[in-house]
């Protein structure tokens, strides 16, 4: 089992917390029948919203490479 060091725990914290706020988040789901392309400003909600995700799943494995890694 990896041992995390405190810094790296409260960033794991923070990264889950932000995961968690995306998860209400209403764009972080596309509805069925939704069509891209209609309307760019619902567009960009949800493309934003992907990108976030995209960032926090990054970081956070990031944070296990470096834990693993003893960094």
């Amino acid at each position: 089992m990896w041992k995390m060091t405190l810094k790296q725990r409260r960033r794991h914290s923070a990264l889950v917390a932000e995961l968690d706020v995306l998860k209400r988040n209403p764009y972080s789901q596309v509805p069925k029948g939704y069509t891209f392309g209609e309307n760019e400003e619902e567009d960009k909600k949800y493309n934003d919203a992907f990108e976030t995700l995209k960032s926090l799943v990054e970081q956070l494995h990031e944070l296990e490479v470096a834990v693993r890694d003893g960094g």
